[in-house]
């Protein structure tokens, strides 16, 4: 029997090539564009799970509260040392600092800069984490300082082999280190990027700080602190355990710490500590899946139902000759399981050959093998299982229940829903999809847009960030100044900590000397000295410039600052004295324009501008814009003179700020995709529709157009209808969008405003689709000899 079912079901589709043709079609685009979302997502799930017992390792965190409450992945350098000696929660603790940019000298005087940088660990780190020794030791080695370990791909890539132990590199051309491990490459699915370690001890030669036990006045991006604890300990009692310390080890602070265990597992999500994918991005990608084979399964059941009256004869003949209504469905219901198998083989074929792609456009690092295993088979199986189940299970159920006398007439009622046409109905819900994803990629757009485009306050077009290195002294900072300022496409250097908005920032508290207590809210420091405004543009509303000078002696706050401390006018403030972060009080002479210290998703911070110059870490160099490569080749020529020793290194401001919007623009790649493979599927339904209502109505276009009906009449026909359907859907989307929309942007502070003109373009994008979908079709019906169209057999 199912043989049988098999060989007809094979002879129909052969008959009716385009109807499978475009089923097809439909479905391996959907099916494949899902299995490559699938991909991504458990990608993403994935992160860190290799480990063993994962579900027991932590991050310590730290929420800092003063007017409201900031998130930092970090904690002080000491609170790992002292939560290991003083409590018994943990099998293993361990402390990391991340050195950014670092540089790495080997071989035959060879040199590189790390991008990813390296990385300062305990012994613990290893036993935590299980990054694979492929040969030598770290438990034993990584006690003594100067001990490195580096991975496979970085082993081959200094020294063209594995064979490395004993092997030596200088770090920063300050010390040597000997390589005493090699481990397994990383995989791709990890929080850790750098591919160097070092001992912890060998970290007081990068900074003494990290090394202080009473290292507790300040965080820093570069230390992180991990605890793996003991099966059974509830991590809230290490909480309650930590609470005390801000009191203990920071008295008088009004910076209010409070540490958090972070579950390993949710590092990669969390956008408070940073996490660089957001779940909100897998749920909305998901649901994009799902209505892809939603609206690839509504284009089946219209292209089956329209291909219903050539089936007509053949149900009555098949009914007169015995055939049960059961047999007639699982006839119907075996075509549909031919054309999913079909597409489910398909679809796969199509995501291995796309898996490139969608590695370049989200920035991952997928392999084939990412395809090849036993979660994706069975969201297959479940797929093929529901596609073929609801595809089929209508049409399939319409052509059992004809009663063969009109099967055999080629009559047929208009089956409806609650009055509503079911066919319409499933065209308005492909409708609804595609204009909800059209105005939710709309939005992004435009906010992205938003986010590059806007007055940020400052000047970030051809402004370069050269870290300054090792040659850090006031000497060395002048004469490197002064040998770009004679080249002739610089127009100025700043010597500065970070750019005016910047992922690394340094903020602090601050007290005015004419009140008795600190001030309750946070500020952001831009170390920078006196060239620092003119560098970046920054406008100055009252007072004046700071002078040169290489201590701090006066500072520069912004338009925030004085909001916050209750001043109405920029000339309240100037002369008065503040103390930042501790420091000696010294006057404001200056009070600049706000600008955007961070990025759009951030309010503008109160600021402090002066020259800090314990922290100056960066040159900033604005080049002529006419001309930059010439610039850039004279900074980098300078740079050569005067740092031979030192890898020359840079960025640009705009691209660092681009940087801080990655994630959405991740999502926006794959919606521009997905939303066209989207818009693409709806097409094809609208074909279906088409063909369903020509179909039916050929007699009567056949009359009118003998009674004197032109082409366009006849168009209108169809027009008028289509028209309802995308006002309807319409209607039923915009609220849906809306929604969406606005929970969307209230992740940024500043952000567009959702106006009619978004809307309006989704509605005319939709019509013009319809128009393109539906014309060949109907305008081929109206032009058709009404002979032809008369003609009954």
């Amino acid at each position: 029997m199912i043989r049988n079912y098999i060989k007809i079901a094979w002879r129909s589709l052969k008959r009716n090539k385009t109807y499978g043709a475009i089923n097809v079609l439909g479905l391996v685009l959907s099916t494949a564009s899902a299995i490559l979302i699938f991909a991504f997502i458990s990608f993403h799930l994935s992160f860190d799970d290799f480990h063993e017992e994962d579900d027991q390792i932590y991050r310590v965190v730290t929420q800092q509260k003063r007017e409201s409450v900031s998130y930092s992945f970090s904690a002080p350098p000491a609170l790992g040392l002292v939560l290991g000696q003083q409590f018994d929660f943990e099998e293993q603790i361990t402390r990391q600092v991340n050195e950014q940019n670092a540089q790495i000298s080997y071989g035959d005087n060879q040199k590189l800069v790390l991008e990813e940088g390296i990385s300062y660990v305990n012994p613990s780190f290893f036993e935590i984490f299980n990054f694979p020794v492929l040969s030598g030791d770290v438990a034993s080695t990584f006690e003594e300082p100067g001990k490195a370990a580096v991975t496979e791909e970085m082993a081959n890539l200094l020294f063209g082999t594995t064979d490395v132990i004993g092997n030596t590199f200088k770090v920063d051309n300050s010390f040597l280190a000997t390589i005493s491990a090699v481990l397994k490459d990383l995989p791709s699915n990890t929080f850790q990027e750098s591919q160097v370690f070092l001992s912890y001890p060998t970290v007081k030669d990068y900074n003494e700080w990290y090394v202080d036990p009473d290292a507790w006045g300040g965080i820093t991006s570069e230390v992180i602190c991990f605890v793996k604890l003991k099966p059974g300990v509830d991590p809230a009692d290490v909480e309650k355990a930590m609470l005390p310390f801000p009191d203990k080890y920071r008295p008088g602070s009004t910076n209010k710490h409070t540490y958090f265990l972070q579950p390993l597992k949710e590092m990669h999500f969390d956008p408070r500590y940073y996490g660089p994918m957001p779940e909100r991005t897998l749920w909305t990608l998901g649901i994009i899946g799902l209505f892809l084979i939603i609206s690839a399964c509504l284009n089946f059941v219209n292209l089956a139902t329209a291909q219903v009256f050539n089936r007509l004869k053949e149900v009555g003949v098949r009914k007169s000759l015995g055939s049960r209504r059961a047999q007639l469905f699982w006839q119907f219901l075996t075509e549909t399981s031919l054309i999913s198998f079909t597409a489910v083989i398909l679809s796969f074929l199509t995501a291995l050959l796309f898996l490139p792609y969608l590695n370049t456009l989200a920035e991952i690092e997928l392999q084939t093998d990412a395809l090849l295993n036993l979660n994706l088979l069975i969201f297959c199986i479940i797929v093929f299982g529901l596609v073929t189940l609801f595809s089929g299970s209508y049409p399939g159920l319409l052509l059992a229940r004809f009663a063969p006398v009109k099967a055999l007439k080629g009559k047929l009622a208009g089956l409806t829903v609650g009055g509503l046409n079911l066919r319409k109905g499933l065209i308005i819900v492909q409708f609804v999809i595609s204009q909800v994803l059209i105005i939710g990629m709309l939005v992004i757009l435009k906010q992205m847009r938003f986010n590059q485009t806007a007055d940020l306050g400052f000047d970030r077009e051809a402004v370069l960030i050269v870290p300054i290195g090792t040659n850090n002294d006031v000497a060395d900072r002048s004469s490197f100044r002064q040998q770009l300022l004679n080249q002739a496409d610089i127009e100025n250097v700043s010597v500065c900590f970070s750019p005016p908005a910047s992922g690394f920032g340094w903020g602090t508290g601050i007290r005015m000397v004419e009140r008795d207590e600190p001030e309750a809210f946070h500020v952001s420091v831009k170390a920078g000295d006196e060239n620092y405004l003119e560098t970046f543009g920054v406008t100055l509303l009252a007072g004046r410039n700071i002078r040169h000078s290489d201590t701090l002696n006066e500072i520069i706050v912004n338009e925030t600052m004085l909001s916050k401390l209750n001043y109405t006018s920029p000339d309240e403030i100037l002369g008065k004295y503040l103390s930042v972060s501790g420091n000696e009080a010294v006057p404001v002479v200056g009070v600049v324009k706000d600008f955007h210290n961070s990025s759009m998703h951030e309010e503008i911070s109160p600021v402090v501008i002066g020259s800090f110059d314990n922290v100056f870490f960066n040159y900033a160099v604005k080049v002529n814009p006419q001309n930059i490569k010439a610039g850039l080749s004279q900074i980098e020529k300078t740079w050569a003179e005067l740092n031979p020793d030192q890898v020359f290194d840079y960025g640009f401001v705009d691209d660092a700020i681009r940087e801080f919007y990655e994630s959405e623009e991740r999502l926006l790649s794959l919606l521009k995709v997905f939303t066209g493979i989207a818009i693409f599927i709806g097409a094809m339904g609208l074909f279906g529709l088409v063909s369903f209502m020509v179909e039916r109505k050929t007699k009567e276009i056949g009359v009118r157009k003998v009674l004197g009906s032109s082409v366009a009449q006849i168009l209108w026909i169809f027009g008028k209808e289509f028209t309802t359907l995308i006002v309807i859907a319409f209607v039923v989307a915009s609220p849906l969008a809306w929604w969406f929309s606005d929970q969307w942007l209230q992740d940024f502070q500043f952000r567009v405003d959702l106006n009619v003109w978004i809307f309006t373009a989704a509605i005319l994008l939709t019509g013009l689709v319809a128009v393109v979908s539906v014309i060949f079709k109907v305008v081929k019906a109206a032009t058709v000899n009404p002979v032809k169209s008369l003609r009954s057999e």
